[in-house]
């Protein structure tokens, strides 16, 4: 749910408790988590966290599987200097992250937002297309 500076580039959110509990409830019926509480820094966790409507608009629905695979991202690349980080760039994650901070720029110009990261991503994105 957004929280401060909504509609810019600024904008924060705060996680929905009561969603999150209901996506951690649904991994561990369907055996995708052993753990007893939801993990606000598992990828899965966040993606059936989202209401299903964006999901929806954003198509991430398609793309389920990979934030499986990736769904300690952010745990298992947080330190660097911890033996059990990894020590690696991954293409398919770094696909993963293209396709969906475009999808999710794009989701903000279908909402009329002005934010000058949105437009000038937008208008990066076409340069390049019109270069290749």
């Amino acid at each position: 749910m957004p929280d401060q500076h909504q509609g810019t580039s600024g904008e924060t959110y705060k996680l929905d408790a009561v969603a999150l509990a209901a996506a951690h409830q649904h991994l561990q019926s369907a055996d995708k988590t052993s753990h007893k509480n939801p993990d606000r820094h598992d990828l899965l966790t966040l993606f059936h966290a989202m209401p299903e409507a964006i999901r929806r608009s954003l198509a991430l629905d398609s793309q389920e599987d990979s934030f499986e695979r990736y769904r300690d991202v952010f745990t298992n690349s947080r330190y660097p200097y911890e033996s059990s980080s990894w020590k690696f760039s991954d293409p398919v994650l770094m696909r993963l992250l293209r396709w969906t901070l475009a999808n999710v720029v794009g989701y903000y110009k279908e909402q009329g937002s002005q934010d000058p990261y949105v437009l000038d991503y937008i208008a990066e994105v076409q340069a390049r297309a019109a270069g290749e």
